[in-house]
């Protein structure tokens, strides 16, 4: 009797362990990652590059890096329910440089800063 209630409690306590959740990597302020680090490359158009000033990627921010668009860009933000911000750009060595947003009321302008 003492051996089926032990190993019933056995049971119990096992499937509550393989139910319970696991640990989640996301921040609690952010459950959804909408605030989470993502390559925005594709987002970004430097001045040189066609249909950048008009054309096509006339809603793309403009980025002023000695790379233009052709490195990797991170940026923080989904861009719908959190707006783009905190981005950086590699350079050939892999090192991250932050991107600094100017003030510009007609379209977003992204520095390099080395």
């Amino acid at each position: 009797m003492f051996t089926r209630t032990l190993a019933a409690a056995a049971l119990a306590v096992g499937a509550a362990l393989a139910l319970a959740p696991g640990a989640s990597a996301a921040d609690p302020d952010d459950p959804y990652g909408f605030n989470s680090i993502r390559d925005r490359t594709d987002y970004f158009v430097a001045p040189l590059d066609p249909g950048a000033l008009i054309g096509a990627n006339v809603a793309k921010p403009i980025i002023l890096s000695p790379y233009g668009a052709t490195r990797k860009i991170e940026c923080r933000g989904d861009g719908h329910y959190v707006g783009i911000h905190e981005c950086r750009q590699y350079d050939t060595k892999n090192v991250a440089h932050e991107l600094r947003l100017l003030a510009n009321p007609i379209r977003p302008v992204y520095l390099y800063m080395f």
